[in-house]
């Protein structure tokens, strides 16, 4: 079973031009993320406590932070190379970040399948808040696949393009006899 095949982006784009946007969004998107993830490593460590003392953050959220910077930054170089793919028509190059993206995608729906599991287990006031927030990354989820669709549908389209070039030229052509031309 494979990926399903698209013929359009959003039923309204071309396939080359879905992959452009989405490349270029989620560069955007990563760039955001990482830039945040990266301030937080950065000056974590040097928030104050309401006596103005130093305060520390954990060493698990601080390593969280640096493995989020880290995938973040991982992505955005994937999401470089898509748009590079998109724009030189490179099939190998959207394999990075169709991995990639893939990998984050599922990671993101168990985290969520846990989240609403520990969410039903728990009573509490900010349920209304988690629950959006588990909403949101499943929402992110389902757009990641979406996006995935589109990206492997363009590089097989690209494939397709590369192999009609090149078996059309593989052979003699035929060229049809002028027969009122040569009459025998």
């Amino acid at each position: 079973m494979g990926v399903p095949m698209l013929k359009r982006c959003c039923c309204c784009v071309s396939l080359q031009t879905g992959t452009i946007i989405i490349a270029y969004l989620y560069s955007v998107w990563n760039l955001l993320e990482l830039t945040i993830y990266s301030l937080l490593v950065t000056f974590g460590p040097m928030k104050k406590d309401a006596a103005g003392d130093a305060e520390q953050v954990s060493m698990n959220k601080y390593a969280l932070y640096v493995a989020t910077a880290a995938v973040n930054g991982v992505h955005l170089l994937c999401s470089l190379l898509l748009i590079v793919a998109a724009y030189k028509k490179l099939p190998y190059l959207t394999l990075p970040w169709t991995i990639v993206t893939g990998i984050m995608a599922a990671l993101y729906f168990v985290l969520c399948l846990t989240g609403m599991s520990l969410m039903l287990q728990d009573t509490g006031s900010l349920l209304g808040f988690e629950a959006v927030l588990i909403f949101l990354k499943f929402a992110r989820t389902c757009f990641s696949v979406y996006c995935i669709m589109v990206v492997h549908s363009r590089h097989k389209q690209i494939m397709a393009e590369e192999d009609e070039s090149r078996f059309q030229h593989s052979g003699r052509i035929y060229s049809a006899v002028k027969t009122d031309e040569n009459p025998l």
